[in-house]
């Protein structure tokens, strides 16, 4: 089935829930887990009237790495196999940094989470998830988040 299985990282709810996606089908498949956070010095903010806002570099990275420390720990605690890091983008899309990465570990699938956004704000903020469909050869398993299953109790 699969070998080596991508994920993608951010800290939004459906970069969580892909990452159970992964880890699931890791497990299930014996495969090696490799789950990445891309930082690209930027930020969109949700709000489509909102202006691009630059992130200090260190700061970016920093954050980052703090936030992969849940993913590591599950990994651990499910017996995954695999490794988890923080890439810099630096003038590169993050869609093409996966991407490339999906490339140079030879990866069976890539897994990342979907905002799910429509109209205008998709149209402002762009699509990761699409722009790495169209970037890659390799399967893309895309999870959407649900804000009304999450708001269920």
């Amino acid at each position: 089935m699969y070998q080596r299985i991508l994920v993608a990282l951010d800290d939004s709810p459906s970069a969580q829930r892909a990452f159970g996606e992964a880890l699931k089908l890791a497990k299930l498949s014996g495969a090696t887990l490799e789950a990445c956070c891309v930082v690209g010095h930027g930020k969109w903010s949700d709000n489509a009237d909102a202006a691009f806002e630059p992130e200090p570099a260190g700061a970016a990275q920093e954050f980052a790495s703090r936030s992969l420390d849940a993913p590591r720990e599950l990994m651990r605690e499910a017996q995954v196999p695999g490794t988890v890091r923080v890439i810099d983008a630096y003038a590169e899309s993050v869609s093409a940094v996966l991407a490339r990465v999906a490339e140079e570990i030879e990866a069976d699938l890539i897994v990342m989470g979907s905002h799910g956004r429509r109209g205008v704000q998709r149209f402002l903020l762009g699509s990761v998830a699409e722009s790495l469909v169209r970037a890659t050869d390799k399967p893309v398993l895309i999870v959407r988040h649900d804000e009304q299953e999450q708001a269920r109790p």
